[in-house]
């Protein structure tokens, strides 16, 4: 063998060592154990980069060694359009690099219980569920008041708002605010069920219609024995074709909802929302009611009811009237005491 040949055999007997030097350095870097114990979730927020999380990783004490974990993700040619997914996950004791990196790319993300309650204003709505999700509240806002999401629904943005009914919904962290939206819209069809859909009918109503009703009711009484006696009350106006004269309406137009007492001069206000001033339901609802409400509307009592007063005992319930010369009568015990108690707006 000539001295070239085993120069070059040499040369191919270093490279191969090399290789297997350097397979054997990649695969202890990937069954290298690395992550730490740590009570609760790790959130990958959406958008974070590859550098960033891994620093969180090890801020948060979830990992004991950057430089080994960001060596294998380099190894293995994860960048980051290829890197870690966000999401909230589980990370167990003693996962090695290879095993971490797959938990945190593959999606296997833990699903969270996001719940709201029966807010007043879409705003309160986006922040309290935007504090549970990967996305922000002004995300979440925009995707509930855009017009061609409504309209892509069969409705205006007043009335999509009826889709969003509170409750506890497991999701993934990281669903965008556009399919949160497409969720909620989703949970109400199913929620609006055929026979449900034959009630509503039955009232002369949408399921739209009955939310925006609900709302009403849900402002008006918190004593649910009665909410179906103030639905019914509500469908007695629309069917003689009164106004609803409802302050919590009128409230909601004027956005001060510190408001205890409404004066003549608030009933002036022009908006649509005003049920002093205009005939039928406002355009939207005026919060977020909850589906017992929406059954109140759909189980309304049938009575003949068309006045209404809070009782002057401040228990949260109503005085009932058939006349206007009876409700003057329950109106005026309910002014006195409010006289008596110096609320005079």
């Amino acid at each position: 063998m000539s001295r070239e040949s085993k120069k070059a055999l040499g040369l191919l007997g270093a490279i191969a060592v090399l290789g297997v030097l350097a397979a054997t350095f990649a695969w202890q870097t990937a069954l290298r154990p690395n992550s730490l114990s740590r009570d609760g979730r790790f959130v990958l927020d959406t958008g974070l980069s590859l550098d960033s999380a891994i620093t969180r990783l090890y801020e948060e004490n979830r990992i004991r060694d950057t430089a080994s974990f960001r060596r294998y993700l380099d190894w293995r040619g994860w960048n980051e359009d290829d890197g870690l997914r966000a999401g909230r996950y589980v990370i167990p004791e003693g996962l090695d690099n290879r095993t971490l990196a797959r938990l945190l790319r593959s999606g296997s993300r833990e699903a969270v219980r996001v719940r709201f309650n029966a807010h007043r204003l879409p705003e309160d709505l986006a922040e309290r569920v935007a504090q549970q999700m990967g996305f922000d509240e002004e995300q979440l806002l925009s995707a509930m008041t855009d017009p061609l999401t409504a309209a892509r629904h069969g409705t205006d943005v007043d009335r999509f708002r009826t889709r969003f009914i509170p409750n506890t919904y497991e999701v993934w962290y990281d669903l965008s605010a556009k399919d949160f939206v497409e969720r909620m819209a989703r949970e109400w069809r199913i929620w609006w069920s055929l026979e449900r859909r034959a009630r509503a009918e039955a009232l002369g109503l949408t399921p739209e219609e009955v939310g925006i009703l609900a709302s009403i009711v849900k402002s008006e009484t918190s004593r649910m024995d009665e909410a179906p006696t103030v639905a019914g009350l509500y469908l007695n106006r629309l069917e003689k074709g009164m106004r609803l004269q409802a302050d919590p309406t009128l409230i909601y137009a004027l956005g001060d909802f510190s408001i205890r007492r409404v004066l003549n001069v608030h009933r002036k206000t022009d908006s649509p929302y005003n049920t002093y001033k205009y005939e039928g339901l406002p355009p939207g609802p005026i919060n977020f009611p909850e589906a017992r409400y929406l059954e109140a509307v759909l189980s309304a009592e049938q009575h003949d009811y068309l006045f209404m007063c809070a009782k002057e005992d401040f228990s949260g319930y109503h005085a009932f009237a058939k006349t206007n010369r009876e409700h003057e009568r329950n109106a005026r015990r309910y002014r006195k005491a409010l006289d008596e108690q110096g609320v005079y707006k």
